[in-house]
């Protein structure tokens, strides 16, 4: 389950979350400024970013799309390099004990004869 997860969920899901975060803080600069203006008795100038035209947020959805599913290729393709290497044909035996230690598990190549 963490590797579906790290591997397909977390990489469609983190620059939705990056973004969103973002606009969040934007949004709070906005309020800040304004309320800066509004105490120091200061009118609209240009430049002074206190009105919301000046941070109008669209949501980028294909860029977000595109991003998150670029983010998942990656992680398929570093999947491959870091999964266990064996050998064709051969089969995995899973942990056992032995002599009261466990053996991890392993992959095994038929012997031939």
């Amino acid at each position: 389950m963490a590797r579906i997860f790290i591997t397909y969920i977390l990489p469609l899901l983190l620059p939705t979350l990056m973004y969103f975060a973002w606009t969040v803080w934007v949004r709070k600069q906005v309020q800040a400024n304004r309320a800066k203006a509004k105490t120091e008795g200061l009118k609209h100038t240009e430049g002074d970013h206190t009105e919301a035209e000046d941070y109008d947020i669209k949501m980028p959805w294909f860029r977000l799309i595109l991003t998150g599913v670029g983010l998942m290729l990656i992680g398929l393709v570093l999947s491959v390099f870091f999964s266990p290497k064996n050998e064709p044909g051969s089969t995995y035996r899973p942990p056992y004990e032995k002599n009261g230690t466990i053996v991890p598990g392993e992959y095994v190549t038929p012997k031939s004869n």
